[in-house]
């Protein structure tokens, strides 16, 4: 995308100050408010001019850097992002390969286009993109590109919530959106919270309503086959062999577990 007028551009970097060659960019005065704090709340920092120039610099040296430039989407953009087609039987988000890119879709919000080969990718969206109304879908379009950007660097992804014994992982919609990052290989985590050592303890859970005082763990492959279902990569063609072996690397490591619902406790506001 041509840029006429860089300095009309903020920046944000996932979690900055870490090391992380991750990056948004947009015009704040074409978007309401809101979209700051989802940025906040999802540790996208934005940066200082001085930060931007050093990113510039080094950034096509970095072979892991992804930037999304978000830009309101023109009208004839809004009316691809609004017609339905064959792939919304499966629900609100789709992909279509292109010759060399790919075009990822939320129904009604954002349209992105991307290649793993290339370090920076477009979307375009609703000018109502992070308000209050559109917060869920937000922040599930936010988490595909950070899905997408985090893996080469072996980070996958869980819709669900950190807890005290590890996480719980969800349905995007029950969690809101959120999900638990985790290095496969470094064993850090990386959610809203902020960033922590994973514990050799560190286990994964699955609520059930019908579990009463006591939990089970589950079997290697019911394991498995309930992350692989809850991992936020989503792509045409399944999972890639990388992003398989990452899941298949946690289920070796670590432990799954059915735990009664009744017991689980939210964090509250107050905790975030």
């Amino acid at each position: 995308m041509e840029i006429s007028d860089q300095t009309s551009y903020s920046y944000f970097q996932y979690f900055k100050g870490l090391g992380l060659p991750i990056y948004l960019r947009l015009n704040l005065a074409h978007f309401q408010s809101d979209v700051v704090e989802l940025f906040k709340s999802m540790k996208f920092e934005e940066m200082s001019p001085k930060e931007v120039t050093e990113m510039e610099e080094g950034f096509s040296k970095e072979k892991f850097s992804r930037l999304l430039t978000i830009e309101e989407a023109t009208p004839g953009v809004m009316r691809q992002i609004g017609s339905f087609s064959d792939s919304d039987r499966f629900g609100s988000e789709s992909i279509q390969p292109k010759d060399g890119y790919q075009v990822y879709r939320y129904r009604g919000l954002a349209m992105m286009l991307y290649a793993h080969s290339f370090k920076e990718w477009q979307m375009g969206c609703s000018e109502d993109f992070g308000v209050e109304a559109t917060n869920l879908a937000s922040r599930v379009v936010i988490n595909r590109f950070l899905s997408w950007s985090l893996a080469p660097l072996g980070i996958i992804g869980f819709w669900g919530v950190p807890v005290d014994e590890g996480m719980v992982v969800m349905k995007p919609s029950d969690s809101n959106g959120e999900v638990v990052f985790i290095d496969v290989f470094k064993r850090w985590s990386y959610t809203q919270d902020g960033n922590k050592r994973i514990k050799n303890s560190f286990k994964l859970l699955k609520l059930d309503s019908s579990l009463k005082e006591r939990s089970i763990t589950m079997s290697g492959e019911r394991f498995l086959t309930f992350l692989t279902a809850h991992c936020t990569y989503f792509s045409y063609g399944g999972h890639s062999i990388p992003v398989r072996q990452m899941i298949q690397s946690l289920c070796r490591n670590y432990e799954g577990h059915v735990y009664p619902l009744e017991s689980f406790q939210p964090r509250t506001d107050l905790n975030l």
